[in-house]
């Protein structure tokens, strides 16, 4: 084979390579006018109004306020915050104070199994001391249960007396007893 024949297929096959390299390219890039455009991810705003559109035609089930009046998600939002701030102020002296507190608001079986469980403070953690609470709505699927989370931010001191500062997240879930809505479970700091 001569030079120049070598040559000749050495540009034949960069051509050929650049031929495949620019359809492929051409393929995956789209017409404007193209109907494939239509089946494109639709834009934030048809989201938010197709989702509008389906809670009107169809309840949501994570949504509370669609299955509770809005007396009992008042009513369980105003106990669910009492509840953290009697049952977040911990103190090591007395490290049953707490359940006693928050006493008022708990189910009594939930009274019973914390009861029997004696906490007690350690060298960082002697006592908490609630400062501001703050009461946000959850998703929640459960039609026996309304749950509310509750930020808790406060002071947090060690046995020596010094403080930081502490927030904390308190998942409450409360049910319809008898008496009216009490707690009948609670969770700190859920991972994500």
């Amino acid at each position: 084979m001569s030079v120049q024949q070598k040559k000749m297929l050495v540009f034949l096959s960069v051509l050929v390579f650049l031929g495949i390299m620019i359809s492929s390219f051409i393929s995956k890039e789209k017409p404007a006018s193209s109907p494939q455009e239509e089946k494109q991810a639709p834009s934030s705003e048809s989201v938010r109004e197709d989702k509008e559109v389906m809670i009107e035609g169809k309840e949501n089930l994570y949504d509370q306020a669609q299955r509770n009046t809005k007396e009992d998600l008042q009513s369980t939002k105003k106990i669910a915050t009492e509840f953290v701030r009697a049952f977040a102020s911990f103190n090591g002296k007395n490290p049953s104070e707490h359940i006693e507190k928050a006493k008022p608001y708990m189910s009594e079986e939930m009274y019973e199994n914390y009861k029997a469980q004696k906490e007690r403070g350690t060298l960082t953690y002697d006592k908490v001391v609630p400062e501001t609470l703050q009461t946000t709505e959850v998703s929640n699927d459960d039609p026996d249960v309304i749950q509310w989370n509750v930020i808790m931010q406060g002071k947090v001191y060690d046995v020596e007396g010094n403080s930081e500062t502490e927030e904390d997240w308190y998942l409450v879930t409360l049910e319809k007893q008898d008496n009216g809505y009490k707690v009948v479970g609670v969770r700190v700091n859920l991972p994500n």
